[in-house]
């Protein structure tokens, strides 16, 4: 997986054009030096409208995506984006660093809950540009959970809320590469690099899956800002969602699954073999993420959703991805 996920990047590397490489290096500088993304308007006028739209088109949104605010259009890259600029390489390093130094605090400490730009800056020797750097990476990169702060001097950062699935290697550019390359598909990869898989790649609606995929990525988002109970509801949704798919190609499912709440579906699902044997933290806010779009069967039902229980959420589903993943690929469901 990290071997693949290395020749994929490099490769990746090694096949952008000199005008897709200058593009992409003139968003990142302009965001690193004034913290915003290019106006559309600045780019075309540097390189030229149908060079820019072109460059888009052959390396599609998982690289380079246009986007409105506030009715401005704008130019901003994912984080693969990112890491195949001229700074790649520096920026995944020290990426790396940063999920070493927090991985080493977790294992010494795991109530862990936050690190701050000083104590980062101190283990890994950061000078205040190179801080500023790893902040804007953290940023983009979502490795980072609970809430966080963000200031032109200092910033704060909940640690990653899946640091407990940080392998144990000394260096982690290669785990980095292979969430990158998961997270941030390519939409149209250049030529000779096949396209990597979706979290959802399992699901057999195409509709289904990019929806999926966006409520994972927004659940995760909500999360990051302190929103417990759009986090549960878009968990919530997920599940279903998923499960529903999975059971439907099992041979159908239970007639009265599409009113079961989530304990019932991942029941299901075990049964049929489509989910192994761990069981994901289903608390009560989850199993029943319907009542909370309602405030008033909320209040009736006293569903509450607080931090534990939308990390719990975020936990469940990643368990389930995992584990039917597995299933789908032939292997033994992973707990």
């Amino acid at each position: 997986m990290v071997e693949t996920s290395l020749v994929e990047l490099e490769t990746l590397r090694k096949r952008l054009t000199g005008d897709q490489c200058a593009i992409l290096n003139t968003i990142w500088s302009h965001f690193r030096d004034h913290t915003q993304w290019v106006p559309c308007r600045v780019l075309h006028q540097r390189f030229g409208k149908p060079a820019v739209q072109a460059c888009l088109e052959q390396l599609g949104g998982g690289i380079i995506r246009e986007f409105e605010d506030e009715g401005k259009h704008w130019y901003r890259l994912t984080f693969l984006g990112v890491l195949v600029t001229e700074q790649g390489e520096e920026s995944e390093g020290l990426l790396a660093r940063y999920l070493e130094y927090v991985r080493k605090r977790w294992k010494s400490d795991p109530s862990l809950e936050w690190v701050g730009s000083q104590e980062v800056e101190a283990a890994l020797g950061l000078t205040v540009e190179r801080s500023r750097l790893l902040r804007q990476l953290i940023r983009l990169s979502h490795w980072w959970g609970g809430g966080s702060g963000f200031g032109d001097q200092e910033w704060t950062v909940g640690i990653p809320t899946d640091v407990d699935d940080l392998p144990p290697e000394p260096d982690l550019r290669g785990y980095i590469r292979g969430h990158v390359l998961t997270h941030f598909p390519t939409g149209r990869p250049p030529a000779g690099i096949e396209k990597p898989r979706g979290e959802f790649w399992f699901v057999a609606d195409p509709d289904l899956q990019r929806q999926l995929t966006l409520d994972w990525h927004e659940a995760q988002d909500v999360y990051q800002v302190r929103g417990w109970k759009s986090c549960v509801i878009l968990c919530g949704a997920i599940l279903e969602g998923m499960l529903l798919d999975a059971l439907a190609r099992e041979g159908g499912a239970p007639a009265e699954a599409a009113h079961s709440d989530i304990a019932a579906l991942v029941e299901a699902a075990r049964d049929r073999g489509i989910l192994g044997s761990g069981t994901p933290p289903l608390g009560h806010p989850l199993r029943e993420f319907r009542q909370l779009i309602h405030p008033g069967r909320q209040t009736r039902e006293r569903v509450e959703a607080t931090r534990d229980e939308a990390e719990a959420a975020l936990i469940a589903v990643r368990m389930c991805l995992r584990q039917m993943a597995a299933t789908r690929s032939g292997q033994p469901a992973q707990n």
